[in-house]
Formats: C-alpha cells, structure tokens, sequence
C-alpha cells in the first residue's frame, strides 16, 4: 500500500544517507529554548508582548515536534529489542512524551490566557520551564544513542553500514569490531567521508 509519509521519509533518507530525525529535532528544541527564553524576558521587563512571542515559539516547537514524533518513532521500531541501545532509546522516547505533555499543557494555558486578555499566568511558565529542563536530559540521551551506538547515523534500509563483520549475525548492536557511531559507515556514506579527509 501506497504510504506518501513513509515514501517521504525513505527519499529524505536517501538523500541524507541517514535518518531525519537527528536534523529535525533542532526545531521543536529551538523553539522551546526561545519560548524558555522569552519568557525570563517577559518577567524581567514586564513586557507583555515577549508573552507573545513566547506563545507562538512554543506553538511552532508543538508543530515540529510532531516530525520528530514520526521520525523518532520509525527508528525506535528498527533497533533490536535486545541490543543496550534500546532501552537508552525508550527513556528517550518516554521523556519526550513528558516534555511534549508539558509544553503542551503550558500552550493551551497561555492560549486561554491571551484570549482573556491575561498575561501568561506562573503555572504556564514553570510547565514550560519544566518542559525545557527535561529536554536538555533527553537531547543528550539522543546524542548518546547517535554518537555511541551509531542509532539514526545509517539504518539497515540504506548501503552505507558496512558488512558486518561476524558474518551475518542478527545482533547488529553487540559488536561492530570496536565501532561506534561514524565510524559504523561506509567511507562513501555522506556521513562516513570524514575517513578520507583524515578527520
């Protein structure tokens, strides 16, 4: 059957030699950061127009988050249920679920709030203060599952990942001969060039 979300994201892969998500990511967490921001702002000067903009940043972190959702989503259903990673990656899914909740709940107030003609109440700041704290943990969980399990840096659905070196094993995780990350790919992979700059 004919996915066009699914077709998508195959061709993006193609073109990046791997995953979206690690790219995508930048936006909703972009986004919070400069609603988080935004917001110290508005207490600070009393200036009700950084409510504002402390709205519709965290709209447009919502929106992109839903990418990331579907994005994260397909490669947390290619990792082995067995391999370390993927309990890493379950932590990570659940707490983005958390600080997706948080800024969610936090819209909807300061929404409510606007069209009352309220500045932002203080529960909506802390949800969204919450929200972002939390984030900075599960970012780095993503860092740790792209840098050293190589999760999102190639998947088995492209060419790039070299040959396993035990001949075909079906736990792609519990060796790769010592390696990690990059240097899991292919030096014609997009990613994996650094090897013949010398990097």
């Amino acid at each position: 059957m004919f996915n066009p979300i699914t077709q998508a994201l195959d061709k993006t892969e193609e073109l990046l030699g791997h995953s979206p998500h690690p790219a995508v990511i930048s936006l909703p967490l972009g986004a919070w950061t400069a609603s988080n921001i935004l917001d110290g702002m508005a207490i600070a000067t009393n200036d009700h127009q950084f409510d504002d903009a402390a709205r519709w940043s965290m709209g447009i972190g919502l929106a992109g988050a839903v990418v990331s959702v579907a994005t994260g989503l397909r490669d947390y259903g290619r990792i082995d249920p067995d391999s370390p990673s993927h309990a890493i990656a379950t932590t990570h899914a659940l707490g983005n679920a958390v600080v997706g909740t948080l800024f969610a709940t936090s819209y909807v107030i300061r929404t409510k709030d606007h069209g009352m003609g309220r500045p932002t109440r203080l529960s909506a700041r802390l949800l969204g203060l919450a929200g972002g704290a939390l984030s900075m943990y599960t970012a780095w969980l993503g860092g740790v599952l792209v840098s050293h399990y190589g999760e999102s840096v190639g998947t088995d659905a492209l060419p790039y990942i070299r040959e396993r070196q035990d001949g075909g094993d079906h736990d792609h995780h519990a060796d790769h001969g010592g390696l990690h990350g990059r240097d899991r790919l292919d030096s014609h992979a997009p990613l994996g060039r650094h090897h013949d700059m010398g990097a």
